[in-house]
């Protein structure tokens, strides 16, 4: 469900305020570009905290969504979509070496002593990674967990617009595919931590040994900083978006007021931050060192954020690119608008791709 590659189909983003769907082709020199784009904005009555309220809203702006698409047109009704961060489980697990037909009832034994509701009641799958062999005599294992009634409300969405859904992702895995170069299977001798700045909540992904480590979600979004602008300066929030993208963290713009409201944010990110970096070094000895932080999500649009947590992290920082994987060539969006696409572009590259570094 959550791992197995598939045929060529749309990668549709689904989430709390908007849906995102891309489409990918090969050129005549084999290389991937773009199909077909298009983003709707969705009603705040039609999910919450990642479930669907409103199954029948939800279905009609999908069929908007690719009837009417911003960029090209959309040619397959195959769809593969992501699942909410709040509501999905990911999490590395070991086991000990075994016989291949011994491994899914072990990781299943092992799952019940990781998550927080009955194995049954879960749709759940996993995925061998690479591991530093040198040091770890035990089986590797990126297992992913999601609750029945999340996964079957979302795949009756789907097929009641008329859709065939093809896969389920965890969110995490399509981010790392998108911003990470996976046409080959280099490895790395160090790490990455993926910060996703949401509209609802704030993601930090570590990638390592080419596999997703672990994942953490954060009560920090872009859309609570964009409504404490409104609030303090007076704006609306179409107003304070457009004043936060554009002033950021320089002090000289705005007259500071910016800054100073973004500061509380940062200060709070920050220190999750590094947090997440001291438990991944205490908590996954075989890893390497963190040493880049790869910004992705519409909430990290806005000026400075990058040097202001390169100066306070004493690590490189930038700004993730979805078009990685694909032919370089003219992009229709800005990259302040692409940056958004990151997980349904990931999404659209899970088929297309042959390397399954990050599959």
């Amino acid at each position: 469900m959550l791992f197995k590659p598939q045929q060529a189909s749309i990668g549709l983003d689904i989430s709390d305020r908007s849906i995102k769907a891309t489409q990918l082709r090969r050129n005549l020199r084999g290389k991937l570009e773009l199909q077909a784009l298009s983003a709707i904005e969705l009603p705040p009555t039609v999910f919450n905290d990642g479930e669907i309220k409103e199954s029948a809203a939800l279905t009609n702006a999908l069929t908007e969504l690719l009837t009417k698409p911003q960029y090209g047109s959309f040619n397959t009704s195959y769809v593969t979509a992501c699942l909410p961060e709040t509501k999905t489980f990911i999490k590395m697990i070991d086991i000990p070496p075994m016989p291949e037909n011994e491994i899914g009832q072990a990781i299943k034994w092992e799952a019940e002593h990781h998550i927080p509701i009955p194995i049954d009641d879960t749709y759940w799958d996993w995925q061998k990674i690479n591991a530093n062999k040198k040091i770890n005599t035990r089986l590797p294992v990126l297992l992913a967990v999601v609750p029945k009634n999340i996964v079957d409300t979302y795949t009756k969405a789907i097929i009641d617009a008329k859709l065939i859904p093809l896969a389920l992702e965890v969110e995490a895995v399509p981010i790392t595919r998108s911003l990470l170069t996976c046409s080959n299977g280099e490895k790395k001798d160090s790490a990455t931590m993926i910060i996703d700045i949401g509209a609802t909540r704030t993601s930090l992904i570590v990638v390592d040994l080419n596999s997703i480590q672990f994942t953490v979600s954060l009560p920090i979004s872009g859309r609570g900083v964009t409504e404490t602008i409104a609030s303090s300066l007076k704006l609306t929030e179409d107003q304070a978006e457009k004043a936060k993208i554009i002033c950021g963290l320089d002090p000289k713009k705005c007259h500071g007021a910016m800054a100073e409201i973004l500061h509380q944010m940062m200060d709070d990110l920050v220190n999750r931050i590094r947090e997440s970096i001291v438990f991944y070094r205490e908590h996954f000895p075989q890893g390497n060192k963190i040493e880049e932080i790869i910004l992705c999500g519409g909430g990290s649009n806005f000026k400075l954020i990058d040097k202001h947590l390169n100066a306070k992290l004493e690590l490189p920082v930038r700004r993730g690119n979805p078009w990685l994987n694909l032919e370089p060539s003219p992009c229709p969006l800005k990259p302040g608008e692409l940056i958004t696409h990151t997980t349904a572009i990931g999404l659209a590259l899970r088929a297309s791709l042959n390397s399954e570094d990050y599959d």
